[in-house]
């Protein structure tokens, strides 16, 4: 796995401890934003785009537009922001 995809979906990675603790481990989001920037920046000087990555990704932002009804209001708010500052850092890395 990938360094973003293994921070998404690992055993103990941000998904699960979201999913299965309803706990948004801030640590982990910035582990995320960080390779997730790396990522790009290799996706770009490449010229394509790693599957793993971006289907990791796009489970990362399912799972947070989805929200769950087990989050505290904290960790809900928290999940909404970190959709659109995720999105937002696509954009602004491929300049969309």
């Amino acid at each position: 796995m990938s360094r973003l995809a293994d921070r998404i979906n690992d055993d103990n990675g941000f998904m699960v401890k979201l999913r299965m603790d309803s706990r948004f481990d801030l640590k982990d989001y910035d582990d995320i934003k960080s390779a997730l920037k790396d990522v790009i920046s290799g996706w770009k000087s490449d010229g394509k785009v790693s599957t793993e990555d971006f289907v990791a990704f796009l489970d990362l932002i399912q799972c947070l537009a989805g929200g769950s009804r087990f989050w505290s209001d904290e960790t809900a708010l928290m999940a909404e922001d970190a959709e659109l500052e995720l999105m937002e850092i696509i954009h602004d890395e491929l300049d969309l």
